[in-house]
């Protein structure tokens, strides 16, 4: 989730890939509790948010997340997918879990950099593919079209939901 929250920040002008984020060192106590950093022998202070997302700090997308807010976070999720059913056709799918607001901020600080919530493979690939898609959000499909083997002929199915979800 770290480049989702990342994208809100950026989208939304309150960061840049310059921007410095204090890491505080790998450790940020948060209410009575501490994130902390994937790898006990990262010990970043200071970082980049380029490098928040290179050497994938917790601590610095939990500050991100902190400067995006609940309320912008849970709506860039949602427009990257998360959240709701892909409509994809395929039996017992669901839509994750993104709770929403007010998210406390421990609460806020774990889905910034991946729990806290829930994302079915299908919703993390369409949100990749908008990144890669230049921000256009592209509702997933299993067929384009079906051919009707009787007489040859091609069915095409109804078009895919697409929207601007960020920008380019």
């Amino acid at each position: 989730m770290k480049p989702f929250i990342i994208a809100a920040g950026l989208e939304s002008g309150l960061i840049k890939p310059s921007t410095i984020i204090d890491c505080e060192g790998g450790k940020l106590k948060v209410g009575r509790r501490w994130i902390h950093e994937a790898d006990a022998n990262h010990r970043f202070d200071k970082l980049t948010v380029n490098e928040v997302l290179a050497y994938s700090s917790n601590v610095g997308s939990a500050k991100i997340g902190f400067k995006v807010g609940d309320k912008k976070a849970f709506q860039f999720f949602r427009k990257m997918g998360f959240g709701k059913k892909t409509k994809v056709g395929l039996p017992g799918e669901n839509r994750g879990i993104l709770h929403s607001p007010p998210w406390r901020k421990h609460l806020l600080s774990n889905i910034a950099f991946g729990h806290g919530l829930a994302a079915t493979p299908l919703q993390m690939a369409s949100a990749y593919l908008t990144i890669a898609n230049k921000g256009i959000y592209l509702q997933p499909t299993m067929l384009r079209s079906i051919a009707n083997k009787l007489n040859g002929e091609e069915v095409r199915l109804p078009e895919r939901e697409s929207y601007r979800a960020m920008s380019e």
